[in-house]
């Protein structure tokens, strides 16, 4: 197999289990789907928790769902990989700003402060990646923009 052509499955890979992962979230907030909160109580959690602002909070909700969408099928992949990337970061910020999680992680951890520290975080850098090499061959991106100059995975 080609390199160009393994690399475009490996984003292939990458941009499916981040996007759903993503939407599983974001609807959890959008939509009140999967037992998850719905967009008012989100909004009311948010501020009340992190003082973070209604619209931001909207944004963030936004950015998870139809970032997380804009990824699995590789459209406008830049675009949505940063909104999930800044959503994340925010994300991994707050959970890592509470009191004690590091020395709690390296002593003596409860069975939630792992995911708790480290999901965000991970979604955040995968975010990244997928932002910086594009959404390679098999994306909604590769058919829009067929014959245009877009970010290439291979190195010529």
């Amino acid at each position: 197999m080609k390199s160009v052509a393994r690399t475009d499955l490996a984003l292939l890979i990458l941009r499916v289990g981040i996007g759903l992962v993503m939407m599983y979230f974001g609807a959890q907030k959008v939509f009140g789907a999967f037992g998850g909160p719905g967009i008012q109580n989100t909004i009311a959690f948010m501020h009340g928790k992190f003082q973070i602002p209604p619209i931001f909070a909207v944004l963030a909700m936004v950015a998870e769902f139809f970032g997380g969408l804009g990824i699995l099928v590789g459209a406008l992949t830049p675009v949505a990989a940063f909104g999930v990337a800044c959503t994340m970061a925010v994300a991994t910020f707050e959970n890592w700003k509470s009191d004690d999680l590091l020395h709690a992680l390296l002593t003596k951890p409860t069975q939630t402060q792992p995911p708790q520290a480290f999901l965000s975080l991970v979604l955040c850098v995968a975010a990244l990646a997928i932002m910086l090499l594009g959404a390679g061959s098999f994306s909604v991106d590769a058919k829009l923009f067929k014959g245009k100059k877009v970010k290439s995975t291979a190195s010529k």
